[in-house]
């Protein structure tokens, strides 16, 4: 009884097993055939089918739509990012030609007043030719000229010197003179001084001739007296008489010539005088001649010098205008060959014109071409489109973007196709790439905030794991502008109407998932944890966490913080591999999965472990390849740079309603079994 019972229990789980595994084929089969149809009505925007990693038929016919999805995404994002590269050529390339046309209407013209010009400068070269051979001769005319000049200076300059020397020696002999008449001068003062002692002579004879005179007088008296006796004395007193009025007549005489000589001798030295001192008036102004003549000879000599520093110049000159000439020479051939030229120019500019046209023609056959590429991308639905109604004004619409790895580039690649899509719509759409330095980055973004409300933006699109910018956000809020997070949720709702993102805790359960298989369904993983900071990595690790937690032989053997940077990925995951090397996959929450596999390689790893990441760019391709990255998550970076902008303007234009608080990205799957065919 109990072995029939057993034997019912076994049947019954066989047949719930059997059931259960045709639900789940069923259920896989009702996703192949609606990802099937929407991929015939070209609907992109789907979600990866579920693979098991059997080599099943259903798995393999899964795998096959996942990769052209896929691959069509990768095409259609690629060939959308190039038709804006090609869009902004062609508007380059015709307002090029547009500038080019009119440039080589305006060269063709000028080339005309070129050819004329440069006739009129060959007669002006001519002229000026003949101006340089008229100059030449003058200055050969004022070279003679002041080579006479300089043998004039030359004369003057021996003259100078000849009366120089007659001067001085005509002033050392006027010395000479003045010397003798000063000689003579003395004598004559002698003279007077000695007549003087002549005078006082005299004046002492007549003193004596007046006492002989009285004393002959009493001699006379007493001879008078004495009678016969005294006749004797009476005659000589009588002769005494007589030879003192002779004396004194002799005297007055010699007085008066004495006076006379005295006259004489005033006269002639009041004449010496007066010649000494013309004599001195004419040894100043013979003085005056003198330096006058040194300064002549002395101006003559400068005048002299510069005249030759003159003939110097002169020499240059005559050797610069030589050179002029030649110059002149070829300046005129050359305007004979620009006259020949300018004719060719216009000629090859008449042809320019023409090949612009054409190229114009071609530009214009190359906008039609990206008009009908722009009508086959609409065929596919890889995302929202923008709403065919038209603002009756300009509306602004800001994305803030990081943009330092790959996954933010293609947001930016995404952006930028919305931009050109709503640039033909009459709007503006505008990238804002956000650059983390050593400041303040949260007064950075909030003045690109406050920037964007000043410029009257209707929306600002940000990344919600943005924090401290809540203070620009309230401001923007009070001047009506519309608020939209992406990539994660902000952590407040009220500062934006909805967000679109992937869902990050089903991303980790997938991560989770992913690192059981690669582990063998046994073993430790690790898990490198970004900033915490950012909600998308703490949705990812809950998602990990839980669903690894339900995978009994699967242990969480150690958990690291790492921040947003490649150099710190590189090392803390080469650190955790020497500490655990029995580690078999890590996960990894934020954008380096190219940084953590390449320190497994450094590590001495790859074959042990491997790395589950976020973010498929061609960079990863080899370490998929090689193994070190055992499957990579995709988020639609485009999408999120793309659809944020579209339904805004959307929502703006004509009230759109959006799906809900959030907006789901599509998620998509890369490793070894389908990184061959993935685009």
């Amino acid at each position: 009884m109990v072995f029939l019972i057993i034997i019912a229990v076994i049947e019954f789980l066989l047949i719930l097993a059997g059931i259960i595994s045709y639900l789940i084929s069923r259920k896989k089969q009702e996703n192949m055939v609606y990802n099937a149809q929407q991929l015939v009505k070209g609907k992109l925007n789907i979600d990866d089918i579920p693979v098991e990693g059997t080599r099943s038929n259903s798995d393999i016919v899964a795998s096959g739509l996942n990769l052209i999805k896929s691959n069509l995404l990768t095409f259609m994002e690629a060939t959308k990012q190039n038709t804006v590269v090609l869009s902004d050529a062609v508007e380059k390339l015709t307002g090029s030609m547009e500038s080019n046309r009119k440039d080589n209407e305006k060269i063709a013209e000028n080339t005309v007043n070129v050819e004329e010009r440069t006739a009129m400068q060959l007669n002006i070269v001519q002229d000026n030719m003949d101006l340089v051979e008229s100059n030449s001769k003058q200055l050969a005319e004022i070279a003679n000229s002041m080579n006479d000049i300089v043998s004039m200076l030359e004369e003057t300059g021996t003259i100078s010197d000849r009366g120089i020397a007659d001067l001085e020696k005509y002033s050392g002999d006027m010395d000479e003179v003045s010397e003798d008449l000063q000689a003579i001068n003395e004598t004559i003062t002698q003279f007077n001084s000695l007549l003087q002692k002549v005078y006082e002579v005299g004046d002492f004879i007549v003193g004596i001739s007046n006492q002989l005179k009285l004393l002959s007088f009493n001699a006379s008296i007493e001879a008078a007296r004495a009678g016969e006796t005294g006749k004797g004395f009476a005659v000589v007193a009588s002769e005494m008489t007589s030879m003192s009025e002779q004396t004194r007549e002799g005297m007055d005489r010699i007085n008066t010539i004495l006076s006379e000589v005295m006259q004489s001798s005033s006269g002639v030295a009041d004449s010496i005088g007066k010649c000494t001192d013309t004599y001195n008036e004419s040894k100043a102004s013979f003085g005056q001649v003198n330096s006058s003549f040194r300064s002549i000879n002395t101006n003559a000599a400068q005048i002299q010098t510069r005249i030759t520093d003159i003939n110097k110049l002169f020499r240059v000159m005559e050797g610069n205008y030589e050179h002029s000439k030649d110059i002149a020479g070829r300046l005129c051939d050359t305007a004979r060959d620009i006259n020949e030229m300018a004719g060719e120019i216009a000629g090859i500019s008449r042809d320019v014109t023409e090949e612009a046209a054409q190229i114009g023609e071609n530009t214009a056959a190359l906008d039609g071409m990206l008009s009908g590429i722009r009508r086959l991308l609409g065929r596919f639905d890889t995302g929202i489109s923008p709403t065919k109604t038209r603002a009756g004004r300009e509306i602004k619409i800001a994305l803030l973007s990081m943009n330092d790895n790959e996954f933010w580039y293609g947001v930016e690649r995404g952006a930028n196709y919305a931009i050109k899509e709503l640039e033909r719509l009459k709007a503006v759409a505008r990238f804002v790439p956000i650059v983390f330095g050593d400041g303040d980055n949260d007064e950075m973004v909030r003045s690109i905030i406050r920037g964007l409300v000043a410029e009257k933006f209707d929306a600002i699109i940000y990344p919600g794991f943005l924090g401290g910018i809540e203070s620009a956000l309230k401001e923007a809020l009070a001047k009506g502008v519309k608020l939209m997070t992406y990539n994660c949720d902000c952590s407040d709702p009220k500062f934006r109407l909805t967000c679109l993102k992937p869902d990050s805790v089903a991303q980790g359960a997938l991560g989770a998932k992913a690192a059981y298989e690669l582990a063998g369904k046994s073993g430790n993983v690790g898990i490198l944890m970004g900033n915490d900071a950012i909600i998308g990595n703490v949705e990812r690790r809950k998602g990990f966490v839980e669903a690894i937690g339900k995978y009994k032989s699967i242990k969480l053997a150690e958990e690291v913080k790492v921040t947003d940077d490649g150099k710190d990925v590189y090392k803390k995951t080469l650190e955790l591999l020497k500490r655990n090397k029995d580690i078999k996959v890590l996960f990894l929450t934020n954008g380096f999965p190219g940084e953590a596999a390449r320190a497994v390689m450094d590590a001495g790893c790859l074959g042990r472990t491997c790395i589950v990441g976020f973010d498929l760019t061609p960079a990863l391709f080899e370490y998929i390849r090689n193994g070190s990255i055992g499957t990579i998550l995709s988020q639609d970076s485009f999408g999120q740079g793309h659809d944020p902008i579209i339904w805004m303007y959307n929502h703006i234009v004509d009230k759109t309603p959006f799906p809900g608080e959030t907006i789901s990205c599509r998620a998509s799957v890369a490793d070894k079994t389908n990184i061959e065919e993935l685009i």
